[in-house]
């Protein structure tokens, strides 16, 4: 995509997938934190049964909504930057709130920072807990390191790829990738690298996206000029669950060699085993275990090949 010589500043794509009033509650909030740029609305709806797309165009007319099958995160965001016109793109999560600064704000340091493809902001959870969002490229050894807890020693804080230290996101800072639920592009950079892998049906589709970004020369940087909550939570989905791990296999499909790709795939394995050894007996006791061992234990399945990942990219036409 290239924005029009009277692009908007900004763009905002959100996809929906039901949890109309929360989509609702997002979009009122993020018009209100617009501030004084220039904004293009659009909502990809992937399938949604609970009258999503039309409570959307009920209250806000000037908000294109496109109508989808369940197509995935990245295909569906894929059919936003089609209809993009702002020198920027936000992909904003149906479920995320502003809570502090505004997106004229953010456009501003990026106009001021010619040099980053991909911004973020801090982001929380409902709790007020910080939600780590700076990450660093997944790799064997960070992999090994998860799986084994290396990473809770302090001089082996780099085997992870979550950056988890608070300070870290009080300053700007040049980052590998940060989680899309919240992240704004620049369009020049989309128009150079192209969009998201459609491979991805769900996790791991910006992990690759911001690698490709960095490969072509543009910065990826953490902005501490807003706050967002992210209202998803953080209960362990045994389908979500398992989908992450299914996707960054795809992820080291696509960027390892085979050894790495071995060597990812075992410590998967590892990762996944060692927390259903550990949390079963416990989970006996503790009902709160329970989904979470259910979650690793399908995840173990599906890094094993014993199970198919809960979501497979969409094959169907795309448009009507």
């Amino acid at each position: 995509m290239t924005a029009p010589t009277d692009a908007p500043d900004l763009t905002v794509m959100m996809v929906t997938h039901q949890g109309r009033e929360r989509a609702l509650d997002t979009l009122r909030v993020a018009r209100a934190a617009a501030g004084d740029t220039s904004t293009q609305w659009l909502v990809v709806d992937s399938g949604s049964t609970d009258h999503t797309p039309e409570a959307i165009e009920r209250e806000f007319p000037d908000v294109a909504v496109e109508r989808r099958p369940n197509i995935g995160f990245a295909a569906a965001n894929n059919l936003a930057l089609e209809s993009a016109r702002g020198r920027y793109v936000l992909l904003l999560n149906p479920d995320m709130e502003i809570a502090s600064g505004t997106l004229a704000e953010l456009v501003a340091a990026l106009d001021a920072r010619p040099e980053v493809g991909a911004a973020s902001v801090v982001q929380q959870w409902p709790d007020g807990g910080l939600q780590p969002t700076i990450r660093g490229f997944p790799s064997p050894w960070r992999q090994f390191g998860e799986a084994l807890w290396l990473s809770r020693l302090p001089a082996l804080r780099h085997l992870q790829e979550e950056e988890r230290r608070p300070e870290c996101y009080a300053t700007e800072r040049s980052v590998d990738w940060l989680v899309g639920g919240f992240l704004l592009v620049r369009s020049e950079a989309v128009a150079e690298v192209g969009g998201l892998d459609e491979r991805f049906f769900l996790f791991s589709e910006e992990t690759d996206w911001c690698l490709r970004l960095r490969a072509a020369g543009w910065d990826v940087r953490h902005l501490p000029t807003m706050r967002v909550i992210h209202h998803t939570g953080r209960s362990a989905r045994p389908d979500l669950f398992a989908q992450s791990s299914f996707s960054k296999l795809l992820y080291a499909r696509k960027h390892f060699s085979v050894l790495g790709r071995v060597a990812f795939r075992a410590a998967l394995i590892l990762r996944h085993a060692v927390r259903v050894a550990s949390m079963a007996p416990l989970a006996r006791a503790r009902a709160g275990l329970r989904q979470r061992v259910a979650a690793e234990r399908l995840a173990l399945l599906v890094v094993l090949g014993l199970a198919p990942p809960p979501f497979r990219p969409y094959r169907g036409p795309r448009h009507p």
